[in-house]
């Protein structure tokens, strides 16, 4: 078989049913061997950008907690796609990175489109595999479908050139078995067991391995039966805990004094499938407590002095066995009900002729309850938190504090869960990253849900720059002209809709029950000099 068909057919056998990319010239072969190929569960997914592929790809992943795959084109699209492949590192995403090489026969030529691609990408990904001759090709595609999926996860780039692919090679596609973490050991789990024991007031906090482990539902019972609350790391790219759970203690804000408020009234932390802080804006960090750790990244990085107490382990298993030493004597005398939820903040009252922002996010997360969402709400997404009401792994944010992920990742989780109603929450400025990402929504017929905060500010910078500087800083605008998203959503052939009132939202909540026909957006104007209730939390 050619080269492209075993590659096509290795992904089929790991589990992949899309490959969402912007082809060019150098992709024509790939592109065609899936074509002809006809493979009923592996699809090309056409994207406009590699800005927007990497996110639907990402997205993809996260979702279905597999091997995601992206196609970019040689070094320009590679160049495109490599901020979000940024941001797929970060958030530890098994994502294959399938990069067009160019034609081996006239490299000596200096063609268009060449360049260094292993140098370009190495610093932002997991590992570099480059097709050389069909001696290597079966051993490269399992090498860095392996990679990918062993933990810790993270993207993998494999590149491959054109003439390459269309050679003939003799190998059979195979499932790749990745190795895997085991549990912890008898006296491991024993001393794990002892420092939460030993704890007046312990609390956990969770990373994106707790996500990747499928280890969310033993987080949850462990917490819930010692009473300890469950802090989500800041900038955790997948919620580790249901909403729903009792220990479910919301997100840590992204600075170190922050932090070290929070935690305060614990005396012992227990950082669960998690790296490190991330955080924004410098402050100093206070965190005297006890601290251990249990992970899967060796890379990971004690907040402040050293962990007593870490290990790298599966979690999954490995947090069952901790629970197990604890049942007996779950919850000693004196140890304080636990933490629910972030601080707690009403919803504002209403007031006549004004859209509150914070009153539309609580009544658009009520409307859509159950709903996967995809967040880069800006100034809004604490309030986002604060009111979400989710489950474990099903409200998502790019984790690596830029933007333009979400409203193209929203596309990818549309695709990967037909069956689910999709949601995303987009700021304004952010939606115009990669807005050509619905173009691929309604190619695909995605169910899905865009929805725009529009308050024609970057309020984010403007929160910072009140901090950082005199003020909000004029620059920090998006009008004039005032953006008119009723046209983005006409170029794209996308449902529209707009409120600017409450009124209006209710009246489209009531339409939709929690469920769009077809692929929509949904423009919310808001007065730029009302802040969400929550905004102070943002930094």
């Amino acid at each position: 078989m050619k080269v492209a068909e075993f590659l096509l057919q290795s992904l089929e056998a790991n589990g992949v049913r899309h490959i969402f990319g912007n082809p060019g010239t150098t992709e024509i072969p790939l592109v065609r061997a899936c074509r002809d190929r006809g493979l009923t569960g592996l699809s090309y997914v056409v994207a406009l950008s590699e800005v927007a592929a990497v996110p639907m790809a990402d997205a993809q992943a996260r979702t279905r907690r597999a091997l995601g795959v992206v196609n970019l084109h040689v070094a320009p699209g590679l160049g495109n796609g490599m901020g979000n492949l940024y941001t797929a590192g970060i958030a530890k995403t098994p994502l294959l990175v399938l990069v067009g090489g160019q034609d081996r026969r006239f490299l000596h030529t200096g063609p268009i489109l060449h360049g260094p691609l292993e140098q370009m990408v190495r610093p932002v990904v997991k590992a570099v595999y480059t097709l050389n001759g069909t001696g290597d090709v079966a051993f490269h595609v399992r090498q860095a479908i392996r990679a990918a999926l062993t933990p810790p996860t993270g993207p993998v780039v494999l590149i491959c050139p054109p003439d390459l692919l269309e050679a003939e090679i003799d190998a059979v596609p195979i499932e790749v078995r990745p190795a895997r973490l085991s549990g912890l050991d008898p006296a491991d789990a024993a001393a794990f067991a002892a420092f939460l024991r030993d704890a007046r007031a312990p609390a956990l906090v969770a990373g994106e391995d707790v996500h990747w482990a499928g280890a969310s539902g033993a987080l949850r019972r462990m917490a819930e039966a010692i009473g300890a609350p469950v802090f989500s790391g800041p900038y955790t790219g997948m919620l580790p805990i249901d909403t729903a759970s009792s220990s479910h203690a919301g997100y840590l804000s992204p600075g170190f004094a922050a932090i070290g408020e929070r935690l305060r009234a614990f005396d012992a932390l227990l950082f669960v499938g998690f790296r490190n802080f991330r955080t924004t804006l410098y402050s100093e960090a206070d965190l005297p407590q006890r601290k251990a750790w249990i992970g899967h990244d060796p890379s990971v990085l004690a907040a402040d002095g050293e962990f007593e107490l870490a290990r790298i382990a599966d979690l999954d298993t490995s947090l069952a066995a901790v629970q197990r030493l604890l049942e007996p004597d779950a919850r000693p005398e004196g140890r304080p009900a636990p933490v629910r939820r972030l601080p707690p903040v009403g919803v504002p009252d209403a007031v006549a002729d004004v859209f509150h922002p914070s009153r539309a996010i609580d009544a658009l997360l009520r409307g859509f309850r159950g709903a996967i969402v995809f967040d880069e709400a800006g100034l809004s997404t604490s309030d986002v938190r604060q009111f979400i009401d989710s489950g474990a792994g099903e409200y998502l944010i790019n984790g690596s504090g830029g933007i333009g992920w979400a409203l193209a990742a929203a596309v990818g989780g549309a695709i990967a869960c037909p069956d689910r109603q999709v949601v995303a929450v987009v700021g304004d400025g952010s939606s115009l990253y990669a807005s050509e990402a619905l173009w691929t929504a309604v190619n695909q017929g995605a169910r899905l849900l865009v929805v725009i905060l529009s308050n024609r500010r970057y309020a984010t910078l403007n929160e910072a720059a009140s901090r950082l500087a005199d003020g909000p800083i004029g620059l920090f605008s998006l009008e004039p002209p005032v953006l008119d998203f009723s046209g983005l959503a006409t170029l794209h052939g996308m449902a529209f809709e707009r409120c600017d009132s409450e009124l209006q939202l209710e009246r489209f909540l009531e339409a939709t029950a929690g469920r769009v026909a077809a692929p929509t957006l949904l423009e919310l104007r808001f007065d730029p000099s009302i802040p969400p209730v929550t905004a102070a939390r943002h930094f």
